[in-house]
């Protein structure tokens, strides 16, 4: 009898426990989905966050990767890795903003791709990309008006105008535009 009377208290217990434990993970669910369309309203990155890990831009690097390839433009020696372009400058490599008219082989493991006005473009930090035709290389050009992006290289100077958010970065402004819940920078002029 006692063991009967145990097994009961026992059973009661275990179910109370069951029922409590669901009901806080429904509470829980639902605070996090709540959260997370308060989140997605709300939160903002800063313009540069895509990029924060990689070699800051105008910075000077006393070495630069073995693999870098050398390109030669306009009299100039440019070196090129992953998406970021080097110019030599003392006993020094500075991050450098890439010259219009290069060609590569390979954009980087994580460009933006989108179209302007029927137009194919690569974005990689801040460097714009057209694929050349007949042929396996990517050419570098002005940005295109009215193309968006994600994010912007570290080294833009931003300003506001009638509430409006503005950023200019190497002769580029863009335009802060909310496109379904995302924050984009739109180019309106380029230099």
């Amino acid at each position: 009898m006692k063991t009967k009377i145990m097994v009961k208290i026992l059973f009661i217990a275990v179910l109370g426990l069951l029922i409590n434990t669901a009901s806080a993970q429904n509470r829980r669910a639902k605070h996090h989905k709540a959260h997370t369309r308060t989140w997605k309203r709300s939160h903002r990155h800063a313009p540069n966050h895509r990029y924060a890990k990689l070699p800051k831009w105008g910075k000077s690097y006393a070495s630069i990767h073995k693999k870098a390839h050398r390109i030669a433009h306009r009299g100039l020696s440019y070196y090129y890795r992953s998406g970021i372009y080097y110019k030599k400058a003392r006993n020094a490599y500075v991050i450098a903003k890439a010259p219009i008219g290069v060609r590569v082989t390979t954009l980087p493991r994580k460009h933006h791709k989108f179209m302007v006005r029927g137009k194919k473009y690569y974005y990689y930090y801040g460097t714009y990309y057209v694929k050349v035709d007949n042929s396996n290389e990517y050419e570098t050009v002005k940005p295109p008006i009215g193309a968006k992006v994600d994010a912007l290289p570290e080294g833009y100077t931003q300003f506001q105008d009638n509430g409006v958010n503005y950023f200019e970065f190497e002769g580029t402004v863009y335009k802060e535009v909310n496109v379904e819940n995302e924050i984009l920078y739109e180019v309106i002029k380029n230099d």
